[in-house]
């Protein structure tokens, strides 16, 4: 169920409202009994390279290229 609340109305109980939002229930805000705004909670975004430090470093010797011998054993 939608929560319609008038611009003026919403000011004094904003909290209030946001808590309703983050709880999962639908806010609209109207201005001039019209809707204007909804309050929708905000999703955490992913950390990329968040474990990067729990992983044992990666030797440069990786990207070296074959040798003839190697490449022979792949067939390539």
């Amino acid at each position: 169920m939608a929560h319609v609340v008038a611009m003026h109305e919403a000011k004094t109980p904003l909290s209030r409202l946001v808590a309703l939002a983050q709880k999962g229930a639908s806010v609209i805000i109207a201005i001039h009994g019209k809707p204007a705004v909804t309050l929708v909670p905000v999703r955490p975004q992913p950390v990329f390279g968040l474990m990067k430090d729990q992983w044992p470093a990666v030797p440069s010797s990786v990207f070296a290229p074959m040798s003839d011998e190697e490449a022979a054993e792949w067939g390539l």
